[in-house]
């Protein structure tokens, strides 16, 4: 979420109907001089990336971890491009690489523990890339490693990291509006502001649900 600080939270429901509605509490804070787009934690242990850009229109990684109580920053990584989301859902749990849509509009899978170039990456979408999903990778027997990307173009595309440069589906927005417009300004497509798989549950079976 866009902000100043980055910000660990707790939500707690109420289990008794009589009790106050559900809070959020704020366990841990940090001030930071960026603003962050997406946070993820890095499977199966107490650190998490954070995303996002600086003023000066560079992209950041961040990695921070949690120390006795304290919200401690272990690695940082400017970019060019600013990035705007992450997902770890299509990365093996040994390796944990997540990948991230920039402002750009590249798709890029990068390894924390040498992350001075990205071990893949392809210009997915013209414009931002605004979400971005995984799956295959933290689920064992679900199928192929797959990340959907969905763009400022208004296209959703799906990606297989095993192949280089082309997308393995590609959802383009309609343009028969366009073709049968007589205006001299082109409609625009909208957005696809959210994207995500589901109905993995084994290797074959696969669904992609994306907001406009």
């Amino acid at each position: 979420f866009p902000g100043s600080s980055v910000h660990l939270s707790l939500l707690s429901s109420s289990m008794n109907a009589d009790d106050l509605p559900p809070q959020i509490l704020v366990h841990l804070e940090r001030s930071i001089p960026w603003t962050v787009y997406d946070t993820r934690w890095i499977p199966s242990s107490v650190r998490f990336v954070a995303v996002g850009a600086y003023a000066r229109a560079t992209g950041t990684i961040q990695v921070f971890e949690l120390q006795r109580g304290e919200l401690k920053l272990v690695a940082e990584h400017e970019k060019k491009a600013s990035f705007k989301c992450a997902t770890f859902a299509h990365s093996p749990l040994e390796e944990r690489r997540p990948a991230t849509g920039d402002f750009d509009g590249r798709m890029s899978i990068w390894d924390l523990e040498n992350p001075e170039l990205p071990v893949y990456t392809v210009r997915a979408h013209q414009g931002i890339i605004n979400a971005i999903d995984g799956c295959g990778g933290l689920t064992e027997h679900k199928g192929p490693p797959e990340i959907a990307t969905a763009g400022r173009d208004g296209c959703v595309r799906v990606w297989d990291p095993r192949q280089e440069s082309r997308p393995v589906a590609s959802l383009e927005p309609d343009s028969s509006a366009e073709a049968g417009s007589t205006s001299a300004a082109k409609p625009s497509a909208p957005d696809c502001w959210a994207v995500a798989f589901g109905d993995s549950y084994n290797t074959e079976e696969r669904c992609v649900c994306a907001g406009y």
